[in-house]
């Protein structure tokens, strides 16, 4: 037990976020299409939506306390 070394990482919230965005809008998009155009379309208004989330929506407000 001594020689165990915890290595931790850590996350990156917002390129997971925009990430998943992304493919999610292009799945959703396919779905509705069922175009590769769709998928195209999808991708790029995922993706402007997920950036849209993580620089505007996201970012926590500080606190006076």
């Amino acid at each position: 037990m001594a020689n165990q070394v915890n290595e931790s990482q850590e996350i990156n919230a917002k390129g997971l976020i925009i990430l998943i965005g992304t493919i999610f809008g292009a799945i959703i998009s396919f779905a509705v299409k069922g175009t590769f155009l769709s998928i195209v379309g999808g991708l790029v208004g995922g993706l402007i939506l997920a950036i849209f989330f993580v620089n505007v929506l996201l970012p926590q407000k500080s606190h006076d306390r």
